[in-house]
């Protein structure tokens, strides 16, 4: 396969030798081997392949793409931005029984479908990426690479928002089996008004430079 190809390539290149740590006359390893880091340009660009097919092949695209975060992170928020802006128009249609079908294919639908929405998320925000020239740089190929506490919160408040969205669908579907004189929307209220806080808390890590982008541009479009 290319990742066993990328891969085999990779220890060939380190030259890694078939005794790569002291061992005793059985075979068992006695210590670990020094492992120095794995600057060079090409094993950058061997992480990158890794991450991609890994993306392609176990996550149907929902991953950052590979590589260098974008010049322009707030490109990648902009999504997130329309689709506060949508749910926060929702609130007339969750009061209104008959635009209730409409609603739920809006929300199961486009931006907010299940892998859409993580691989819009994770285009913003997911990114673990580590320079050819930084300390760390073997650390993706390795398995090695590690989130920052805000890429930890951003990923639960991303499935928080995913959540109660779900939640605000079920709900709907539920409350249209029942009579008309018996249907209710304080519930469906209380999980879409949950989804909209998780935004705004969402958005809070956004950095400032980014907001003053992305904001802007949702002004432009109304």
């Amino acid at each position: 396969s290319r990742r066993a190809t990328f891969v085999f390539a990779g220890i060939l290149a380190l030259g890694i030798p078939s005794r790569c740590a002291s061992a005793d006359s059985r075979g068992f390893v006695l210590a670990q081997p020094e492992r120095g880091g794995l600057t060079a340009r090409w094993l950058e660009q061997l992480r990158v392949a890794l991450q991609d097919e890994a993306d392609a092949v176990q996550y149907g695209g929902e991953l950052a793409p590979g590589g260098p975060p974008p010049a322009l992170p707030a490109l990648f928020l902009i999504p997130i931005v329309q689709m506060q802006s949508t749910l926060k128009g929702c609130k007339p249609s969750v009061l209104d029984a008959s635009r209730w079908p409409a609603l739920i294919e809006l929300l199961t639908t486009g931006p907010f479908a299940v892998k859409e929405f993580k691989r819009i998320f994770n285009a913003y925000a997911d990114n673990i990426y580590y320079s050819s020239g930084s300390s760390e740089a073997n650390a993706y190929l390795l398995g090695g690479a590690t989130p920052s506490t805000r890429q930890t919160n951003q990923y639960l408040l991303r499935n928080e928002a995913l959540k109660q969205i779900g939640e605000l669908v079920d709900e709907l579907e539920y409350q249209l089996k029942q009579p008309a004189d018996q249907r209710e929307t304080d519930v469906a209220l209380e999980y879409l008004d949950n989804a909209l806080a998780v935004f705004d808390e969402y958005l809070s890590l956004a950095s400032a430079d980014d907001l003053k982008i992305a904001l802007p541009q949702m002004s432009a479009r109304r």
